[in-house]
């Protein structure tokens, strides 16, 4: 074991992400022991293919500056002298190695990885990037993307996750240590160093764990009355409740900022209305209008003064987190009443004590199960909600873990759980408080899938407020679809296991002790026919995956696969092909040996159960396993068997193939969701209100009215409060080429962009319908903003959206890229955003599978689906410029159909009044400088 008190913090930075194509430009490296640092060492390399554009602009390394530079091969040697045997620490240190051990050096250093220390030791930092990591540590060191400035960054992270790690207790730092121990996980010897350090002063207990029992505080007796569904509600004096928000009301006093809008006031009328009628209604309020206060303050008090629940349904966690932290919060203070509040998630949003325990007696089979297993102990040392939302869960590997260790568990009763965990069960304590909330906050997608698969997670109610709308159909389309690929059934099986893997040999494990030697005999003969059977089916799978391989690559006669994959409908026509009876036979393979597999599952759960006393806690949770793993086979023969041999009349049904990976999906979404709304929303509640900045479409609510089947709703609609007249100029463009000439419309497009960002000095946010048209642009105006000292940032290159967006508001000179993620929910008031660019209209891509079947359940397509769709969204596109009474700025169209088609007017008709110029590319930036003062 090398000295654990020498270190090197190592970074490199390359030409791209690929070690087999792209090249070293730079590495860095310091020795260090604890903060003293011993030493450092940097240099350039020269690579062998030039540095792209993106990577010039991410580190400032040009192709100038590395021409005359050593090789690689040059300096290696005394790099591997520089870190000897020490240890190495790096951020994502094994991308690094990826490109250093090819050239046969650091194969036997131990490794350190500081992503690997922060996703355990801080489990709810919102993101782990180096930068953002050391910002939130108070590290005042820049990570630059420049090597030895990012080296730097590294050991001081490194130095500061070590007193994290120092400050944990001795039995969970020893719990760490045993469980890691099998792994190679890039932070194990972290962990045990400081493990031996403190067990010097404060032993380990022998365990080293807690029980589940112990996790959460036990459900202790209802502190509040249940709430109720009452047949008669004292109903709201609308006169009294706006009185509230009068000049000298309760409102004004609280809030020392406070805006007196008449819009707001209207709306809040119509809601005391609604609420105490009762009737359904739908609420389009402008930007500004203060809609959330104009239905909080009825629905508070209409359930306060009658002890009844008004669910609020959002489509993001932003807006919840805004109700629950803030709004509310504010008006129980401005109103000085005792009102509940509490937000509702579906089940996998909750960790379940008794999956985590069992994880924790078993141990990770993996590194990504380990490091989550880790992140959740240690969360769990400040944490009582057992809520995911805290958790920063990153990618998809992290994210199936935790759907492991999830409430996701439809078998799962409530007294059940109470009698397993004492009622320590987070989901379950979240459902009691619901239990006697006045409010009730949910997203769009637990609203109607909760309801639709007769789950009902939500106490009873009759008083139902959504807002953002706008989005419940498209929420509760991706809720009850369904996605199915090779690697899912194939991760299915081997977590069923057999004779000695996965769930079912644990089983076996667990029951030797139990059974009687000729019981064993009978239940290890099953066991091996289940094996039988996996492995059959694996190869059918398979069989079955490369028939629809063939049927696409037949559907598009041969030719290669595009840049964006391959979707096909699978409609009654499909179905008739030559090409498609082979996917059937072998789907029949597939669906045969999935009845004899789920009725063999079924008859070993049925055995196991009987033992019912004898058998011990750790069995029935994995029994309970078995059981959930049976409900997803089941769940996925079924829909697989839907869409390939019995389909159903109101589901969409298409195979999709990736281009990256080549990934077959068998998908199917729900063609209306209207009928759900009709039968369990409008039919069944009191009231229900819509409302959202964007409801409308060609002047009314017809569009969204036909769409949900909102036949019996009253409808209001207000405008914004603030003065766009004033404050924002809408220019369209008319002399660029249409979007139909994509080579003129490409080249004018980056001219225009080019000019513009560089008369407003950025600040400028541009959408783009297409992500390749938006690569394409970035990679053009990129160098050419650059010289002017103009970054741009693209929504793609790895970053979230949220990162993009601080990094564009902290940016004095930047031009933001993106695509559909940005149409709405941006929020950049100010000089941050002061131009605002449309490149074309957002019309939905009609060979979508989704969009192409409801578009076929229309006269006139066009006219009565795509255009109010598009409508929509380009108003929810407008709707990022002004976002304050004080903001200013422009808003460019660079698609000339909105003046030359016969429907351009609509989209124009549809924004607020502001001031319109219609005018050539040449005149824009002048006339965006003097609009906006420049």
């Amino acid at each position: 074991m090398p000295d654990m008190n020498m270190y090197v913090a190592i970074d490199i930075e390359t030409t791209g992400l690929d070690p087999e194509k792209d090249c070293i430009i730079e590495i860095g490296a310091v020795r260090f022991s604890n903060r003293r640092v011993e030493a450092e060492w940097s240099s350039l390399i020269k690579p062998t293919k030039n540095i792209p554009s993106f990577i010039t602009q991410l580190t400032g390394i040009t192709n100038d500056m590395v021409r005359k530079a050593p090789t690689i091969q040059d300096v290696i040697g005394d790099l591997a002298h520089f870190v000897g045997n020490c240890p190495i620490v790096g951020h994502n240190i094994r991308f690094d190695l990826s490109f250093l051990q090819k050239q046969h050096i650091l194969w036997n250093n131990h490794v350190i990885d500081t992503y690997e220390l922060a996703s355990v030791l801080l489990p709810t930092a919102s993101r782990y990037n180096l930068g953002v990591l050391a910002q939130s540590l108070g590290i005042l060191l820049p990570a630059t993307h420049r090597a030895l400035d990012d080296a730097r960054v590294t050991h001081a992270l490194f130095i500061a996750l070590l007193e994290k790690a120092s400050e944990l207790p001795v039995d969970l730092l020893n719990e760490i240590v045993q469980l890691s121990e099998p792994l190679n996980w890039d932070a194990y010897i972290v962990f045990q160093d400081v493990l031996n350090r403190k067990s010097a002063f404060v032993p380990a207990k022998p365990s080293g764990r807690r029980q589940h029992q112990n996790l959460f505080e036990p459900l202790s007796e209802p502190i509040y009355p249940p709430t109720e569904v009452v047949e008669r509600p004292v109903p709201l004096d609308p006169d009294e409740i706006a009185g509230l928000l009068e000049h000298h009301g309760p409102f004004a006093h609280y809030f020392e900022q406070y805006e007196y809008r008449q819009q707001q006031v209207e709306m809040l009328r119509e809601v005391c209305q609604a609420l105490s009628t009762p009737y359904h209604l739908m609420v389009e309020a402008g930007t500004g209008t203060g809609k959330s206060f104009a239905y909080l303050i009825p629905a508070a008090i209409f359930a306060y003064q009658n002890n009844t629940r008004v669910v609020i349904s959002t489509n993001t966690i932003t807006l919840q987190d805004q109700l629950l932290k803030k709004d509310i919060p504010d008006l129980c203070n401005a109103l000085n009443i005792d009102l509940r509040a509490v937000v509702l998630k579906g089940r996998s949003n909750y960790l379940c004590p008794r999956k985590f325990e069992a994880l924790r007696q078993r141990g990770p089979s993996t590194v990504d199960e380990m490091r989550v297993l880790a992140k959740v102990l240690v969360w769990l040392l400040s944490s009582q909600t057992g809520d995911r939302n805290e958790l920063n869960l990153n990618g998809p590997t992290e994210r199936e873990v935790w759907n492991r260790i999830s409430a996701e568990d439809e078998g799962c009763k409530a007294e059940v759980c109470i009698a397993r965990t004492g009622g320590g069960c987070p989901f379950y304590r979240a459902r009691q408080a619901a239990q006697s909330a006045h409010l009730i906050v949910v997203n769009h997608a637990l609203l109607l899938s909760d309801i639709a698969t007769g789950n009902r997670l939500l106490p009873d109610y009759q008083y139902l407020i959504v807002d953002e709308a706008h989005h419940l159909e498209g929420a509760t389309t991706n809720a009850l679809s369904f996605r199915v690929t090779q690697s899912d059934i194939l991760r299915l099986l081997k977590e069923l296991g057999g004779t000695s893997t996965g769930l079912l040999g644990r089983i076996f494990a667990e029951l030797r002790r139990l059974l009687r030697p000729s019981d064993m005999a009978v239940f290890s003969q099953s066991l091996e026919r289940v094996t039988d059977l996996s492995f059959r089916m694996e190869t059918f799978i398979k069989n079955f995956f490369h028939a629809i391989d063939e049927f696409l690559e037949d559907q598009r006669d041969g030719r290669p696969l595009g840049a964006y994959g391959q979707q096909t409908r699978i409609v009654d026509g499909v179905r008739t092909l030559p090409s498609w009876t082979n996917v059937e036979v072998e789907w029949d393979n597939c669906h045969e040996t999935f009845a004899l597999l789920l009725n063999l599952i079924s008859e070993i759960y049925k055995n196991c159960t009987e033992f019912g006393e004898a058998m011990g806690e750790e069995i029935r949770d994995s029994m309970d396993a078995l059981a959930s793993i049976y409900r997803r086979l089941a769940e996925t023969d079924l829909n697989i068997h839907s869409c390939i041999s019995q389909p159903q009349q109101n589901t969409i049904y298409w195979i999709e193939i990736q281009q990256n990976g080549n990934s077959i999906s068998i998908n199917g979404a729900p063609l209306h969701i209207g009928p759900l709304m009709e039968q369990y929303i409008w039919h069944e509640k009191s009231s229900v209100i819509l409302t959202s900045a964007t409801l409308t479409a060609n002047e009314g609510f017809d569009y969204i009215r036909n769409r949900l089947y909102a036949d019996e709703a009253n409808e209001l609609a207000l405008g914004s409060p603030f003065d766009y007249e004033s404050s924002a100029l809408l220019y369209i463009v008319n002399d660029i080429p249409e979007p139909s000439d994509a080579n003129g419309y490409q080249r004018e497009l980056e001219r225009v962009l080019v000019r513009l960002a560089k008369a407003t000095q950025g600040r400028m946010l541009v959408l783009f319908t297409s992500y390749a048209q938006l690569k394409k642009t970035s990679q053009v105006i990129t160098p050419l903003l650059a010289d002017q000292g103009i970054l741009v940032y693209e929504q793609g290159e790895g970053a979230s959206t949220h990162t993009l967006l601080a990094t564009f508001r902290e940016a004095d000179k930047a031009v933001l890229l993106g695509t559909r993620a940005f149409w709405e929910g941006v929020d950049i008031p100010g000089e941050a955003l002061s131009v605002l660019v449309i490149t074309k209209l957002p019309f939905d891509v009609p060979s979508d599978p989704i969009i192409a079947a409801r578009a076929e359940t229309f006269e006139d397509p066009f006219n009565e689906y795509h255009l109010p769709e598009a409508i929509l969204r380009f108003r929810q596109g407008f709707g990022r410029l002004i976002r304050t009474q004080s903001d200013r700025g422009i808003v460019v169209v660079l698609d000339k159909r909105i003046l030359t088609k016969r429907y351009g007017r609509a989209f124009i008709e549809s924004l607020p009044t502001c001031t319109l110029k219609v005018g050539g590319s040449e005149d824009l930036p002048g006339i965006a400088r003097r609009w906006l003062n420049l």
